[in-house]
């Protein structure tokens, strides 16, 4: 799988879906949804450093196109979050329902978004409300050749950048970069090799215990949606002058849809 996604009231999820439909005409949008594009992730795994444990977390969301702005495909959407971990657990497990808009164009969304955070260790109350940028790009370093040692050479990225409305968590950043040379072709297109990657994460609020780079050598199995491996990471958490690296087991599903209307 070339696509792979990290991770991160009722008024307010109200307020912002009637302001998007109310612009809709403006956009020259239709009476009804044109379609319904959504997607699924989630991602599970065992950290053998003993720092986070065994772990699971992903997404599902669900939008309504309703405008073509610019030429762009305006949607609303509802999606919820969820992360979970067996080792520190009481700050990191929860779930987050969200509601908001966004444009998107082919390498990049930009939109608003509210939700409502629930941790297993905190009070009820907590709010993401922010603006964001997300984006992903996919480049073939090397044309594809089933007879060479290394058929295909992708490098990706993925990331995010937002800016908390809610004053809580400031300005943040959060992504990954990965270089991967495909050496196996297996049958149903399934491709297997060695890759190097590098992820960040950085906000200006409460950072202490999110400020996080991690450079990692692995190996992995995936085709179009799911994707299978191990990986050694160097983990450096510059706030708390801590370092630590281990190998992580990890499995991956990525898979996106849009039922038309016709």
């Amino acid at each position: 799988m070339r696509v792979t996604i990290c991770l991160n009231g009722a008024t307010s999820r109200n307020l912002i879906a009637a302001a998007v439909f109310a612009l809709a005409p403006s956009f020259g949008a239709p009476a009804f949804a044109a379609g319904f594009p959504g997607a699924f992730w989630t991602q599970s795994g065992r950290d053998m450093s003993g720092v986070d444990g065994t772990y699971s977390q992903g997404f599902f969301r669900q939008g309504a196109l309703i405008g073509n702005p610019a030429g762009l495909p305006l949607q609303a959407y509802a999606r919820l979050n969820w992360r979970m971990r067996s080792i520190n657990a009481d700050y990191f497990n929860s779930y987050t329902p969200y509601a908001g808009a966004m444009v998107s164009s082919r390498y990049l969304d930009a939109g608003v978004e509210f939700g409502s955070p629930h941790y297993s260790g905190r009070s009820a109350g907590n709010k993401d409300h922010s603006v964001f940028i997300n984006w992903f790009r996919y480049l073939g370093l090397k044309s594809w050749s089933k007879t060479s040692l290394v058929k295909a050479l992708p490098l990706s990225s993925w990331g995010t950048a937002a800016y908390d409305l809610s004053g809580e968590n400031g300005s943040s950043t959060l992504g990954w970069v990965k270089l991967e040379a495909d050496v196996l072709w297996m049958p149903k297109d399934w491709m297997a090799g060695p890759f190097i990657s590098y992820d960040w994460r950085l906000r200006s609020h409460r950072a202490e215990y999110f400020n996080y780079s991690a450079p990692s050598l692995g190996f992995v199995v995936d085709n179009r949606e799911v994707q299978f491996g191990i990986k050694y990471s160097w983990r450096d958490y510059p706030l708390l002058k801590h370092k630590d690296k281990g190998p992580e087991i990890f499995i991956s599903i990525y898979h996106p849809w849009d039922l038309k209307l016709y």
